[in-house]
């Protein structure tokens, strides 16, 4: 029985990518799979961070004066196509995340509750308790870089329909203060996202224990 749930709270991470529906055997062999998902999640949201940077680079090139103008609008309209796919990849992470956590750890804790050994159970539970809470602070995280990326795409989109209707140095200047709320809003993201990457990468650290 301790076996069944120490896999089980292992196995509970898997939500991060998608809901296991039965428990391997061997539980450094869960460990490692569990580990090779979380690192792969991690890694796309790395590449969502990472696009948020590239935007922004050829973004704010557009203010340089030295800069072609046709270009260099060329060149952020190619990036913000990217980081349009990255937003919705986001987005799709978050709420599958959200509702499919929910859904597992509301069974993880109905399983616990059937233990009839009250030592087992109370042990069960510690661990239902630090990977919930631990999968919880991923899903704020996550859920925080979905809602700050919704004002960036617009400020991005805005900027990119103003110097669609006229691009010339004067309607640059003129979006100036839409530029810098489009920077500030990026940054949000970013933090968001790394601290995705943070949570991942502690638990990722963990699961590497097992193997």
């Amino acid at each position: 029985m301790k076996r069944t749930y120490r896999l089980s709270a292992i196995a509970a991470l898997l939500a991060l990518a998608t809901i296991p529906q039965t428990f391997a055997a061997d539980s450094a062999d869960r460990a490692e799979d569990t580990k090779a998902k979380i690192d792969a999640v991690r890694t796309e949201v790395a590449k969502i961070r990472n696009q948020v940077g590239l935007t922004l680079e050829e973004f704010n090139r557009l203010q340089k004066e030295n800069m072609d103008l046709r270009t260099q609008f060329k060149k952020y309209t190619v990036e913000l196509a990217k980081m349009e796919e990255q937003a919705k990849v986001a987005r799709e992470r978050a709420f599958s995340m959200e509702e499919k956590g929910q859904a597992f750890f509301q069974s993880w804790e109905e399983q616990i509750k059937a233990i009839a050994n009250p030592d087992i159970r109370e042990q069960a539970m510690k661990r239902y308790a630090k990977r919930a809470k631990s999968y919880g602070r991923i899903v704020s995280a996550m859920l925080d870089a979905r809602d700050q990326l919704r004002p960036f795409m617009s400020d991005l989109n805005d900027v990119k329909t103003l110097l669609d209707a006229e691009l010339t140095r004067g309607s640059v200047a003129s979006a100036k203060k839409l530029i810098k709320q489009a920077n500030l809003h990026g940054t949000d993201v970013v933090d968001s996202l790394k601290d995705v990457e943070t949570e991942l990468d502690r638990v990722s650290a963990e699961l590497a224990k097992y193997e």
